[in-house]
């Protein structure tokens, strides 16, 4: 588990307290608390939404994700060793009137939270070969017709039949192999699918958040993740799943490492 960064505000009405550790601030400087007014309360009303956050998570949670040492993208036994993330980012409509600024980020959005697949090499390697096989196909065939055209023998006999015909060529051939890409790429992410969640919106943990409510911020097809050697320590959805262990009346140990961790995978 990684260790988070010190957080000793002690006057802070959340320290130590479960609000704050599913808060998961990076410090007490990053909290939505540090830029209360004098005057105002925000305590209460910071409670209330991280209790409607954690309302709006499936009962397993989704810190398991990413805490699994092995890939949670594969759908058949043996899943691969987990050395990277697939990260696709989901919000809420709720809470519909909110106060905090660092948790309205986003105008129709209310919660916000990247949704962190602990993936293998594998599958991480098919999502980029997905990503880049529209743009790599027509670039391998453009590349392969103008050396063609360099021939002075070959030049002169296409220029005889039109001066623009060489430029016709390369646009048909860029264009046809962008074409022949995306019919190849949809062939493979059905190959793909058989075994490894290639569409993550259809993977179990985004249908049980999607039941609650969430939505992809990014709607397109396929759902292509943002693919990291590291995961997002900090924020919403981010606190491993020691800190939703803690009970509501309980204060969070000053040292953090001591957090109950849970590393169970839902099925």
């Amino acid at each position: 588990m990684e260790k988070p960064a010190a957080k000793n505000n002690t006057a802070c009405a959340l320290f130590q307290s479960r609000a704050c550790a599913i808060l998961n601030s990076e410090t007490c400087e990053s909290c939505p608390l540090a830029s209360e007014r004098p005057g105002q309360n925000q305590a209460e009303l910071v409670k209330e939404n991280v209790a409607l956050f954690e309302s709006l998570l499936p009962d397993e949670g989704v810190a398991y994700l990413f805490e699994s040492g092995t890939c949670t993208v594969c759908k058949n036994e043996p899943k691969g060793s987990a050395d990277r993330f697939a990260i696709l980012d989901f919000g809420h409509h709720e809470p519909e009137e909110i106060q905090v600024r660092r948790l309205l980020q986003r105008s129709g959005v209310g919660f916000m939270m990247p949704l962190q697949f602990a993936c293998c090499r594998k599958c991480g390697r098919r999502f980029v070969l997905s990503a880049y096989l529209p743009l790599l196909v027509p670039t391998v065939l453009t590349a392969v017709m103008i050396p063609l055209f360099v021939s002075p023998h070959l030049m002169q006999l296409v220029k005889s039949a039109a001066v623009w015909l060489p430029f016709v060529l390369v646009l048909l051939t860029a264009g046809g192999g962008y074409l022949l890409g995306k019919f190849l790429q949809q062939r493979l992410n059905r190959q793909f699918e058989q075994d490894m969640y290639f569409d993550l919106l259809s993977h179990p943990a985004s249908k049980a958040l999607m039941e609650k409510g969430w939505f992809p911020l990014l709607d397109r097809s396929g759902s292509a993740p943002i693919l990291s050697r590291r995961r997002i320590e900090y924020g919403l959805g981010n606190a491993p799943s020691g800190a939703y262990a803690v009970k509501t009346e309980d204060k969070i140990p000053v040292n953090t490492e001591e957090i109950p961790e849970n590393r169970e995978i839902a099925d």
